[in-house]
């Protein structure tokens, strides 16, 4: 930091301990011994600490408050390496209307020593109130100079009170009203013209009583906060301002206001708006209808890639740009769109519900809406669409007319179904997963016709770990994809076939004709598995054990069909592998274990 500056924020801080905080005992660690202080009045002299530190105590008897520095200007000018001059003026308000506002000229020499900057000499002053402007000196002729001030202030006030009259009379005549008002937070009124209280119909005294003076109160709520952002821009920028806002009158009707200021401060740092407003209602409204126009025809030029279309919801027509006969190859639907297009064969019916609820929600008035749907093109091909619309709105906020795009998102929806398929299948063996499976098989049952049964099978290799263990997991994969093919070789499309754990398997059979269609499918899963070393030339037999539940003898659920299933499994392995059992029995309904046959004897 240069030393100017040093010295610069110095005097600040001691400005600010001085007379902001009064704290006169940090101000005295700023001086050293020898530092000497000069104020404005005889006996405002002292040198070195102890004549400063009397002087403070005798300064805070006469009075102990506080300052407000209204105004402060310094300029340093250094003397040498260590020293440095800073001289300017600040003007402060004390808080007690007994103490008058203080204007002072300051000049003081600060020294950066290894303790940091100290004061080493202050001077304070205060201007000349009989010296006249552009005058060196004051003139001996006082009286002469008193009586020729009070002529030119009396000459002075009589100018003011016809200008005065003349500017009252202007500000009653332009087709506007006048005000002044605070820049505070309720921006405080603090006068009003004539035509001000007659645009609004309140008079001064109910402006004072029903708004307390706070202007800000009478615009409208929802313009408030908008309001208040737009002068914080403007004023960044600049002490002029131009504001739009509504205002309820006392009629209660709503009056579109053009306000337009200019921010002005006072000497003593007050700030004040001088404003005129002007009844812009009638433009606003002019302003509203081609808005709405453009932003339909922009809607339109943002989206032309895609099919567009208008919707007038009051005359139930529906405009498309002529995409839609290119993509789809047939004119559509133009007319009674509410009433027609529930019934079109165009689009899926599946989607029709989704489709009639974002019409019904556009006319309601939600601001926007969008939804998928399969729309026929002219050669009876559905076709993935999405269709996006953005409601327009009257005056008073009524639903008025809807415009969007139909986009084309077949690919993308046919990408993103090949997605979800892969997220349902096992990566290795291409079956489907366990979540999968129970999804599938709980809709099944959900599904399910009274008089039908449904075997429910899960399939554990044997041995699976040895063989893991010996040959690798190279190997291994390899011999679930072999089961994985056979099973697939085995069961009907219609059939569910997944892969819920390393080496276990569930396959559910829908609408079988009894338990021996299920123990025949069984008999033929353990032969063809058991043939998979032959094929394949796998050095090692591969057997499994399978356990089989029946919808609904034996389960109604999906976790009881799968606790039965895994019981007769852990019946197949306890009877030494490679075989089948049932968990439940014949037609009587008895308990039985039905142990398939030893496929190493077929």
């Amino acid at each position: 930091m240069s030393l100017e500056q040093n010295a610069l924020d110095f005097i600040k801080r001691m400005q600010t301990l001085y007379f902001e905080r009064r704290d006169h005992e940090n101000v005295l660690t700023m001086m050293t011994e020898e530092t000497s202080w000069i104020g404005t009045g005889e006996n405002e002299v002292c040198r070195g600490l102890q004549e400063a530190r009397q002087a403070f105590i005798r300064e805070k008897q006469e009075y102990s408050g506080t300052f407000h520095i209204l105004r402060s200007n310094y300029t340093a000018v250094p003397l040498n390496e260590s020293d440095c001059l800073v001289y300017g003026e600040l003007s402060a308000r004390a808080k007690s209307q007994n103490v008058a506002d203080l204007h002072h000229r300051v000049s003081a020499v600060c020294r950066l020593t290894p303790e940091g900057m100290k004061l080493i000499h202050l001077h304070i002053s205060d201007p000349n109130l009989d010296q006249e402007p552009d005058r060196f000196f004051v003139s001996k002729n006082n009286l002469t100079d008193r009586q020729h001030m009070k002529e030119r202030m009396e000459k002075t006030a009589h100018e003011l009170k016809v200008r005065n009259e003349e500017l009252e009379a202007l500000t009653e005549n332009i087709p506007g009203g006048v005000h002044r008002c605070r820049n505070d937070e309720y921006l405080t009124l603090l006068s009003m013209s004539k035509s001000f209280l007659s645009m609004l119909g309140y008079t001064r005294q109910e402006i004072k009583e029903i708004y307390q003076d706070r202007f800000l109160n009478l615009i409208h709520p929802a313009d408030q906060e908008e309001t208040k952002k737009s002068l914080q821009r403007q004023l960044s920028i600049g002490n002029t301002v131009e504001i739009e806002y509504r205002i309820t009158c006392k009629n209660g009707k709503i009056r579109w206001i053009l306000d337009r200021g200019r921010l002005a401060k006072a000497y003593d740092g007050t700030q004040t708006f001088f404003c005129m407003m002007i009844d812009i209602t009638q433009r606003k409204q002019e302003q509203e209808t081609l808005r709405l126009s453009l932003e339909r025809h922009q809607v339109i030029m943002n989206q032309a890639t895609d099919i567009i279309f208008e919707w007038d919801i009051l005359k139930d027509t529906l405009d498309f740009s002529s995409n839609w006969q290119k993509k789809f190859g047939y004119q559509p639907i133009k007319n009674r769109i509410s009433r027609k297009i529930p019934f079109s064969v165009n689009i899926h019916s599946a989607d029709m519900p989704a489709f009639i609820k974002i019409m019904k929600d556009t006319a309601a008035g939600v601001p926007y809406s969008e939804t998928e749907f399969r729309i026929k093109n002219v050669n009876g091909v559905y076709r993935w669409c999405r269709i996006r619309a953005t409601t327009q709105y009257d005056e008073e906020g009524k639903p008025l007319k809807a415009v969007g795009v139909i986009a084309d998102i077949d690919q993308e929806k046919k990408n993103t179904m090949k997605l979800l398929e892969r997220s349902l299948k096992d990566s290795l063996t291409g079956l489907l997963n366990k979540k999968a499976v129970e999804e599938w098989i709980l809709r099944c049952i959900r599904e399910h016709r009274v008089g039908t049964r449904h075997a429910f099978m899960i399939l554990d290799l044997d041995n699976f770990k040895q063989i893991n263990d010996q040959y690798g997991h190279y190997f291994g994969d390899r011999v679930l994809c072999e089961v994985s093919d056979q099973l697939r070789k085995l069961f009907r499309s219609s059939d569910i076939l997944g892969r819920i754990g390393g080496d276990e398997f569930l396959v559910f059979m829908a609408d079988i004709d009894d338990r021996r269609s299920a123990a025949d499918k069984a008999e033929a899963i353990l032969l063809n598995i058991r043939q998979i070393h032959r094929q394949e030339r796998i050095p090692t037999p591969v057997t499994c054990s399978i356990g089989i539940a029946v919808y609904p003898e034996d389960a109604q659920d999906y976790d009881g069909l799968y606790q039965c299933a895994d019981h007769a499994l852990y019946e197949a392995k306890n009877q030494g592998k490679s075989k089948f059992s049932f968990c439940a029995g014949d037609q009587d309904g008895h308990r039985i274990k039905d142990i398939g046959k030893n496929i190493d004897t077929i």
